[in-house]
């Protein structure tokens, strides 16, 4: 975990859970021994306590899309939120009610459990947030805050609000500018063009406080800043800078902007996570008996192992992917394969037969190098069945960019090396939009507006429209 607001922010969850299932034993207490409303039937506690158990993922589900587990919680909105998730938690428990049970407990506890829910909830951040600030004054580990910028009245009042409030979180690592400050009370780092050497691996977060810096310079302070995985946020004046996803923050009392390469982080990035783990293991499980014909196939028409490995090039650096083997081993590149011979061979299809010159990708048609069973497996992509294990070990997702070469990715332009902030996929947005037939501008424009959009709604309509574009065939070689 990088810092402790993020683990507090995960706590959020088990505390939100512990809120809720008090509130529903604290409302079958309340209307089971309350004076002057005789109940007709109620269930033993038991059964109770069960159907509480079960509505209990529901009513985390609702207090997720009321916004409840977002990175940057703000507190001014955070009870509104609290009240809409409770009551979709409450409608779902009249709407099982009504579809499942005809011998349900008093409905008055359904009111008990929405009112008692928002008020535990409530006192359960409250209490966590109060637990969170004491532990920055204990001394817990703080994130290590850069500002770039001038010595004017924005940086100084940061500094001063950082040194003088502990709880915020933030400890001042240094500060970047033209020319050295001369009362700043804070460590010089150096100028601005040496920022990629000055950021090292525990920086966390940086704040451009200059308004006047050119959007060039923002730009490519930003792009730094993604590659190493730090948070970068500006002062407003720069909301014109071509970038989709902003959020909008505040540092007591001063607004500013993060700059995000994708909406996919916090909760976003561990429930795609989850999604992709099930996915993968329903689909390896559904599809077993398919992957052990194709493996006996591949056996039976050509000498060779049954998966090739592949280097490609993921948002972590370099990892292996699994594929079934579509080519003559004698063709296939790799040491362990083919080797130079096949490189060279390689080489020579990419400037006869390439269809894609040009391109920072090649794409081989009528590639002599692939078997029978081999083109079959590309044209239906089932060559890339193996992969699925490539989304359980972590270093691939379902849904995302497709993985490319190193020698491909030395030709990124700095826009698609945006390319790099996800993990890739198995089929994306480029995949289903015609697959080979896109060039390659057109492929990484489709999969940098996923990356920029994503949702896990547009993960789950990708999924559904692979499958008409694997049936159809199109745009494969």
């Amino acid at each position: 975990m990088r810092d402790t607001k993020q683990i507090f922010t995960l706590l959020l969850l088990p505390v939100d859970a512990l809120m809720i299932l008090a509130a529903f034993i604290a409302a079958y207490h309340i209307r089971s021994g309350a004076i002057g409303f005789p109940v007709i039937y109620i269930w033993p506690f038991d059964q109770y306590f069960k159907f509480s158990l079960e509505m209990l993922p529901i009513w985390l589900v609702a207090f997720a899309f009321a916004g409840l587990y977002q990175t940057n919680r703000r507190r001014a909105i955070e009870f509104t939120q609290i009240i809409t998730g409770a009551s979709l938690g409450a409608m779902a428990v009249v709407l099982w009610v009504f579809v499942f049970r005809s011998d349900f407990f008093s409905r008055l506890i359904v009111f008990y459990i929405w009112v008692l829910a928002i008020i535990f909830v409530e006192i359960g951040r409250a209490i966590l947030e109060l637990i969170e600030s004491n532990m920055y004054l204990l001394g817990a580990r703080k994130r290590n805050l850069v500002l770039i910028g001038k010595e004017n009245p924005t940086t100084l009042h940061i500094i001063n609000q950082v040194k003088s409030r502990p709880a915020l979180g933030y400890q001042l690592y240094g500060f970047v500018s033209e020319k050295k400050p001369e009362k700043i009370g804070i460590k010089y780092l150096g100028r601005p063009e040496e920022l990629e050497k000055l950021l090292k691996k525990n920086v966390d977060e940086v704040i451009v406080t200059d308004t006047t810096i050119d959007n060039e310079k923002l730009f490519s302070y930003m792009r730094t800043c993604q590659e190493k995985n730090i948070v970068f946020k500006a002062v407003p004046a720069h909301a014109q800078v071509g970038v989709r996803s902003l959020q909008f923050d505040a540092f007591e009392g001063i607004p500013i902007i993060e700059f995000k390469g994708t909406p996919l982080d916090s909760w976003g990035i561990i429930f795609k996570r989850v999604f992709d783990i099930i996915g993968s293991i329903i689909a390896l499980i559904i599809l077993s008996p398919l992957i052990a014909i194709i493996s006996i196939l591949i056996k039976l028409t050509s000498k060779g192992p049954v998966i090739y490995r592949n280097i490609r090039i993921g948002n972590k650096g370099e990892f292996e992917t699994l594929k079934f083997r579509t080519m003559y081993i004698e063709y296939c590149t790799g040491p362990q394969y083919g080797g130079s011979r096949a490189e060279k061979f390689e080489n020579h299809l990419i400037e006869k037969q390439n269809i894609k010159k040009g391109s920072a990708v090649y794409k081989i048609a009528n590639d002599p190098r692939v078997t029978p069973i081999g083109r079959f497996l590309r044209k239906t992509s089932l060559d890339e069945l193996p992969q699925f294990i490539n989304v359980i070990i972590g270093n691939m997702s379902l849904v995302g960019p497709r993985p490319h070469q190193p020698k491909e990715v030395k030709n990124y332009t700095n826009e698609q090396r945006k390319l790099l902030l996800i993990k890739p996929g198995i089929t994306g947005l480029a995949q289903i939009s015609g697959r080979s037939d896109l060039t390659f501008d057109e492929e990484a424009r489709l999969d940098i507006f996923y990356l920029e959009n994503w949702s896990i709604w547009l993960d789950f309509y990708i999924i559904l429209k692979t499958f008409s574009a694997v049936f159809r065939g199109k745009g494969t070689y």
